[in-house]
Parts: structure tokens; sequence; C-alpha cells
């Protein structure tokens, strides 16, 4: 994974979920950058590389459409994710058809926002599809049942406890398949081993 890190530029008015987005981001190595309006995107984005803008629908001013709309006008086709919490089918159809490669509702799910961010990089580097890293696949195949089991519950935001019960074996136990887990997979932390098992097409599907 020696490619450069994907940019990823938050634009949202709510400085704490900004810090918790950064955070996460951070976490998964992704560069970030935080705007706290629509207008201050646009007067830097002549000055910025290119990247991934995650954007909240509903800020005062300028909110995420409008300012998709102005983005679009000005020839900028990088990828938007789109965040509200007043989800609903018409702004979601409105932000696809300004360009948004996904729509998400808060609060966002850790699996849902970084499988978001690969499919914008498969825009950003122009594929059509995100095809799963090889060598991670591979890294994947080599997990146990057990193993599987706890990552799939990792992906799926459960608690350790949650997946013990769901399994009929301990939490500890199941803390020490997900290290091994993450061991074998190359993560440091739970955002890396989501991240990681996403570049590599993890389907959650156990071994028979």
């Amino acid at each position: 994974m020696e490619n450069t890190p994907t940019r990823v530029y938050v634009v949202d008015d709510d400085l704490l979920l900004q810090s918790n987005l950064v955070r996460l981001l951070e976490q998964a190595k992704f560069q970030t950058r935080t705007f706290d309006s629509g207008e201050a995107f646009l007067r830097e984005y002549p000055r910025l590389a290119p990247g991934c803008i995650v954007m909240d629908l509903m800020m005062p001013g300028m909110d995420g459409l409008q300012l998709q709309r102005r983005l679009v006008s000005s020839g900028c086709r990088w990828p938007v994710i789109v965040l509200t919490g007043h989800g609903d089918d018409a702004n979601a159809a409105r932000a696809v058809s300004a360009g948004a490669v996904a729509f998400l509702e808060k609060p966002v799910r850790q699996v849902e926002l970084c499988a978001a961010i690969m499919k914008a990089e498969a825009y950003l580097s122009g594929a059509a599809v995100v095809f799963p890293d090889p060598q991670l696949a591979h890294r994947i195949s080599q997990l146990t049942r057990r193993e599987t089991e706890a990552l799939s519950g990792v992906l799926e935001k459960k608690s350790s406890k949650e997946i013990a019960a769901e399994l009929g074996i301990a939490e500890t136990t199941v803390k020490g398949y997900r290290r091994l887990a993450m061991k074998k997979i190359g993560a440091k932390n739970t955002a890396e081993l989501v991240m990681l098992a996403l570049r590599g097409g993890f389907g959650g599907k156990p071994k028979p």
C-alpha cells in the first residue's frame, strides 16, 4: 500500500463532527483538511489538489446541494459524499443527480464511510469499479472461521460482547480472534482493520 493517501476535504459547520470525522479518516491513513462552510471551501478550491469531498447537507448560508451545483458548474468532477441528519428520498435523489457518489445519514457508520471513500478513490483514479487488493485478499483468505466471524462483527459495528453472545463464546475469546485477524491483515487499530478489510474485498462470509 505505497500509494499516496487520498485527500479528503471535510466541509461541515459542526466542529465536533469535523473532529470525529478527521480522527476516523486519519486513522484510516487519509490526508484531511476541514472547512466550516461551503463558501470557505469554494474560496480555497482553485488551490486544492484533487480529492474526495465529504460535505454536510444542511449548513447555514450555502448548503451541501448548492455547493455541489457550484462545483459542477465550475467544472469540478471530484467525488462528493453527502452527510445529513435529515435523510429522505428527495434529498438523496438531488444529491445523486448533482454528482454525489454516496448519501450517508448521521450518525455515519464507520464501514459505510470507508466504503464510500473507496468508491470515491475509484472515481479519482478513473476506474469504473473498485477492485480488491490482491495481497489483502490473500491475507483475509488465511483467516480462520472464528477470525472471519469476529472480523464480520467488527464491520457490522458490533461490540466484542455482542459478537460473543451471537457465537456462544467468551468475550475475551472474541477479542483474541480480533487481535489475530488484525495481525494477519496488518492493521494497527479498528479503523484501519475496517479499511483494509474493505480494500481486500471482504464479504463477511466465514469459511465452511
